[in-house]
This record gives C-alpha cells, structure tokens and sequence, in this order.
C-alpha cells in the first residue's frame, strides 16, 4: 500500500509539473501544498499544511545562512541549507512571537502592522548569525537596528517589484531569488556593522 501510494503520488506530482511547468513550481511551491491539501482529508491535511510551513521555514533559514556565508565570503556548503534544522525550536519560536507582535500592531490599523513587520525583519538574520542571542533578544536588536531604516528598506522592497514581475518568464527567478536575497543580507550586515549607540 505504501509503494502504491508513493507511485501515485509521483505521478501527481510529475502531472502538476507537467501542466503548470517546472519553473512555475519551483516559484511556487505552495501549489503543492494547495494542491494535496485539497485532496486530503480534515485533520490530516492541517497536519501536512503545518509540517510543509515548518519544513519551508527551515528551509528558508538554512538559505539565510548559505547566503550570509556567501556575501560575507566564508566557506560555503549545499548542507548550510538544513542549517536551519539545527536551530528548529528557535526559528519557530521566533517566528510565532514575531506574528503575535505584528497581529497585536496590526489590531490598531494596518499601517502599524506593516510598521512592525518590518521592525522586526532582521530578527531572522539575528537569530542565525548569533546562536547565543535568545529569541526576545533577537527581537529587540531587530528594533534597535531598523529604528530609522524601516522606510529604507521598504523602498528597497519596492525596488525589487520588476525583478518579481520578470520572475514570470521561465528560469528567471534562478538569478532574481538570489539577487534579492543577497541584496537583503548584505543590507542586513551594513547594518549590524554599524556601532552600537543607546536609545
């Protein structure tokens, strides 16, 4: 039964890849997610949504990490993208506080909420740059360094819409995705160069 289902589902995912197209996947992976979920039943498929969540978060720390050491020219590895897995119970710590604080700013107005988002953006960057920092602390350095730069980088953001519109074209997002993320590191560590002072 295992081996049956594990044909069938590599033929479900061969026949989404098929008539969406590999890049558009790749972009894209929540039509996956989307796409099993819809096919699953209750409980069962809130438990696969949660651990796809999980997994791509991990994920997404683990490409932090890579891109950090890249930029900064450090030794680099494929396997710095599970780094991510190392600090599991951290990374998702943070990143549940992170939503309560911008849902409760959020609760004001929506302004506050984007206001917030972005004071806690490096929080991340933080947290894998510095293993010994907690996940407040993290948090509150991520303030302390966006006080006054938070207009900045959503410029930046806003800079970066054509490069999201061009990802439309085929294969484009295998130069667009790591450009941007680049650009975010490289933002993050002028920043977390710049001296400390007192607020």
């Amino acid at each position: 039964m295992g081996l049956l289902s594990a044909r069938l589902l590599n033929v479900d995912v061969v026949s989404v890849v098929k008539h969406l197209g590999a890049d558009v996947v790749m972009e894209n992976p929540e039509i996956f997610i989307n796409y099993y979920i819809s096919r699953a039943p209750g409980a069962f498929a809130y438990f696969i949504e949660l651990l796809l969540r999980i997994m791509g978060m991990l994920l997404y720390a683990g490409q932090v990490v890579f891109i950090l050491n890249m930029v900064r020219g450090l030794q680099n590895s494929l396997w710095n993208l599970m780094d991510g897995f190392q600090s599991f119970l951290r990374i998702i710590g943070l990143r549940i506080l992170m939503a309560i604080f911008v849902f409760l700013w959020s609760l004001l107005f929506v302004i506050p909420g984007i206001v917030a988002a972005y004071r806690y953006r490096l929080a991340l960057y933080l947290l894998l740059d510095h293993p010994e920092m907690g996940v407040m602390e993290c948090i509150r350095e991520s303030k302390r360094l966006m006080r006054g730069h938070k207009a900045e980088l959503f410029i930046l953001d806003l800079s970066f819409i054509g490069w999201a519109l061009l990802s439309v074209i085929p294969f484009v997002s295998i130069y667009t995705i790591p450009y941007t993320e680049a650009t975010y590191a490289l933002y993050y560590c002028q920043l977390a160069a710049q001296p400390h002072e007192d607020w």
